[in-house]
């Protein structure tokens, strides 16, 4: 019986240093090889939640770079937070890749930490280029908070669900505009919009915001993007000149977004290019 366990003992020593000597070792070596495919498969099966940053980029590289995309494809084309999560959970469910759920969070969360993009990517380029130029205004994130914000008049509201996660062409007369509000390191305030932005037509009196409808957080609390809605201008006939947003955020510094009206016509095709994840 002693020999036996003995066998088993040597046997079992010996296969695992066969199998340390065949793995390719990584910049770290055989055992910190072996260390961390250990421990992403304890997070894999949830046993273990927190990942250092190298074992996650590690956790990225062997999942999402090694079998379906190269490096290039997902690194050179940021997203939104909500564009990151939406592939994820499409290459999880759809394409069938083996990623098990704390996986999926863990690389949702660095994807989202180092190739985020403020707006949403899906759009042609013409379209994007319009609307950085006529529509889209940003701030520079001043106290690590990001302001992207899309004035949307009426003639451009075909894009809304496009711009704005799960939302419809809205007829109305009232203005409106698609809001991104990013952090990179801290959390997000709980404040709604509607409480401290107010618009000005032509430098006149400001009026306030009549709502603020959130439509994505991701859980880290770092990405929320809603609609912020006010009442209609431009009517007695008079051609508005300008449009002005001030956010006052509590504690903070204001943030002042400037708009030159009226917005010139474009033939802005509503049709997407969405590459895949």
């Amino acid at each position: 019986m002693l020999s036996l366990a003995l066998f088993t003992l040597v046997l079992g020593t010996v296969s695992l240093l066969a199998f340390a000597y065949m793995i390719e070792p990584g910049p770290g070596g055989r055992l910190q090889y072996l260390a961390t495919t250990g421990k992403l498969l304890l997070h894999r099966y949830n046993l273990i939640d927190a990942l250092t940053p190298a074992e996650t980029r590690q956790l990225y590289l062997s999942t999402c770079t090694r079998k379906c995309h190269s490096k290039d494809v997902i690194e050179l084309t940021p997203r939104t937070a909500l564009e990151w999560e939406q592939i994820v959970t499409r290459m999880k469910t759809q394409a069938k890749a083996d990623i098990a759920e704390t996986e999926a969070r863990t690389i949702v969360e660095f994807l989202q930490r180092n190739y985020l993009a403020n707006v949403p990517t899906i759009l042609p380029e013409a379209t994007m280029r319009f609307l950085k130029r006529h529509l889209w205004r940003l701030d520079f994130g001043e106290s690590d908070l990001y302001f992207d914000i899309i004035y949307l008049p009426r003639a451009y509201r075909h894009l809304m669900p496009y711009l704005a996660f799960k939302s419809k062409p809205r007829d109305s007369d009232e203005a409106l505009f698609i809001v991104y509000v990013n952090t990179h390191t801290g959390i997000l305030p709980r404040w709604s919009l509607a409480d401290i932005a107010t618009i000005r037509i032509d430098g006149d009196r400001e009026a306030k915001a009549t709502a603020w409808h959130v439509l994505y957080e991701d859980g880290q609390q770092h990405h929320k993007q809603g609609i912020l809605t006010f009442p209609a201008f431009g009517g007695g006939g008079k051609q508005a000149g300008s449009l002005e947003m001030v956010i006052r955020p509590p504690a903070m510094r204001e943030r002042i977004f400037h708009w030159r009206l009226p917005i010139p016509d474009a033939a802005i095709a509503p049709d997407t290019t969405e590459e895949g994840g």
